[in-house]
Formats: C-alpha cells, structure tokens, sequence
C-alpha cells in the first residue's frame, strides 16, 4: 500500500538497474517501465554503466536506457540493489528498494525484499500479483528472463514449485522461452570465448584443489577483446570440476580497484565474505569492488576466510 501511495504521488520516477546490470535487474526494472507507462508519469530507465551486454538486447526497454541520472526526478525505484552503493548514483529523495538479496542493507524509504524469492523479477512478479496488476507480454519476457538467468536456467537446486509455477504462468502471458534461451546462452562473442579458454588455462587449484582460482589483468582484456563481465562464465565452468566447491575471481578493473567475485556450492557462505569487503550478494554467489587493498592481499585474505569455513 505504502509503495502504491508513492507511485500515485510522484511525477517522474526513475527505474534504476544497479552497475553491471545482469538480466535479472534488468528484467525487472523493464517490466516495471511497462507497468508505469500506463500511468501517463514521466519514466526514465537509468543505469550508470555505459555499456551493456548486448546479448541482454532482447529483454523490452533496453533501448530507453540513459546513463544520465534526471534533476527533476521525485521518486525512484531500485532493482537487484543490495546495497546503495551499487545504484551509481548520488539520490536523497524517496526510494523504493526490489530485491531478493539476504545482504541487502534496507536502504530504501520502502523496502520490498523476499529473502526466499531466487531472483529480484520473481520478487516484483509476486508485489504486481498483490497490487492485481495485469501482465502483459513484454513484462512477462522480461520478468521471466530475469528468473531464467538467477536459476541458471531452472537448474538450481532451490528451485521448487513455486519458481515453476511462476514461470508457467508468465509462458501463459506470453513469455518466450526459446528468445530468453539464446539471449542468455547461446549468444557468446567471439571475445569472451577466447577469454574462457585462456582463463582456464591460467584456473589455479588451491586448497587442496576445492578453490578454483582466477586472476585477471587488463592486459587479457585488452588481448582478448572482452570485458570483466565475460569472466564470470568462466566460474560455473570451473563449479562443474567435482573436486571443486568453491570459485574465486579477481578482475583488476580499468580505473582501479579489485573486482571480486566468489561462487559456493554451500561449502562457504559467499555473501558472508563478501559483506567484509562492502559487496554482498546470496551463499552461493556474490561479489564487491575492493580499492583500499591489492590483489595479493585480497586473494590471501578470501583464501584465509575460505579455508577456515571448509576446514
């Protein structure tokens, strides 16, 4: 109700997708812009990164993304967020925050957050539910791509009745299965595909082989083509090595700082780590820009943390 009043009240709310976006912040922020265009308000879809998978192009809206936060915007709306930092963006004014990260900081003037949901777009699916808001075809491609994408493809162990139940009934409404499929699996660049096989050929085991570890530099980068966002593939590929249970990735980012993420199989709590480091994210995966530390010392530190959970 509280979230309904603060929609009815403003005049031009801002949808934001948090930095990096992936298909479930974006899948979600999409279905929302729908919904909101029937109001007649002033919408802007906002995303600090410039740049954006193209692969995630099939998902509605995605060319009405600005880069440019509005002066004039008196409400806004995160998604995927678990922490205010992620939003890109210096905002004072009501927030309503959609996720589904047990990290998230409650950061919001209204917090919509379900712990339980396995992605941000089965979150706001369950809040258009409540509110009796018709789905249409386009919020029904985008909220399923979303849940597509945070179930690895239904393949999650957590997934139950309920995730599938949902993602029938937005097949109902028009989802399309097969074009949320290729967008998200089968539209690999010839860049990130030479990036996965140098990666793993640099993938070192530690631990007694249970940590696959990967460090990367701008120089792969720049040799490969690719971008950051491409070598987090590169960790379920390594998930799948019986003997491993956990994945660590260190990416030196362009403009300084480390970017981090870790991948559990349950053998460690990952957001539990990464809150140390002002990331946060779910057990299995989750992630954080590190600037006050070097690489080395990261990498020993995570490895310290890790070995004294699997131990």
């Amino acid at each position: 109700m509280q979230i309904t009043k603060a929609l009815e009240a403003a005049s031009h709310i801002v949808l934001i997708a948090h930095q990096d976006p992936d298909a479930d912040s974006l899948g979600a922020a999409s279905a929302f812009y729908s919904y909101l265009l029937r109001t007649q308000k002033k919408i802007t879809f906002y995303c600090v990164s410039p740049n954006i998978h193209a692969h995630l192009s099939f998902i509605p809206w995605m060319d009405k993304i600005s880069n440019r936060f509005p002066v004039d915007a008196d409400l806004a709306i995160s998604f995927d967020c678990g922490s205010f930092a992620r939003l890109g963006v210096d905002y004072s004014g009501p927030l309503i925050n959609f996720d589904h990260h047990t990290s998230n900081e409650q950061y919001g003037t209204f917090n919509c957050i379900d712990a339980e949901a396995m992605s941000t777009t089965h979150v706001v699916y369950e809040w258009f539910l409540s509110e009796d808001i018709k789905i249409n075809g386009k919020m029904a491609n985008a909220l399923y791509a979303g849940l597509m994408d945070d179930t690895k493809c239904f393949r999650d162990p957590r997934c139950t009745m309920r995730i599938f139940g949902m993602a029938h009934r937005l097949l109902e409404l028009g989802a399309n299965h097969e074009q949320c499929v290729n967008g998200l699996y089968h539209s690999k660049t010839l860049a990130s595909l030479r990036l996965q096989g140098k990666m793993l050929k640099r993938m070192t085991l530690v631990l007694d082989g249970q940590l696959a570890l990967f460090e990367v530099d701008q120089e792969l980068l720049g040799a490969t083509g690719a971008s950051l966002g491409d070598c987090k593939a590169v960790l379920d590929e390594a998930m799948a090595l019986k003997i491993v249970n956990t994945a660590l990735l260190l990416g030196i980012r362009k403009k300084g700082g480390i970017s981090v993420s870790l991948r559990s199989d349950g053998a460690v709590n990952a957001a539990e780590i990464m809150q140390r480091y002002g990331g946060g994210g779910h057990r299995d995966r989750a992630g954080a820009r590190v600037s006050d530390r070097s690489l080395d010392q990261i990498r020993d530190e995570i490895i310290e943390s890790i070995r004294e959970e699997i131990e």
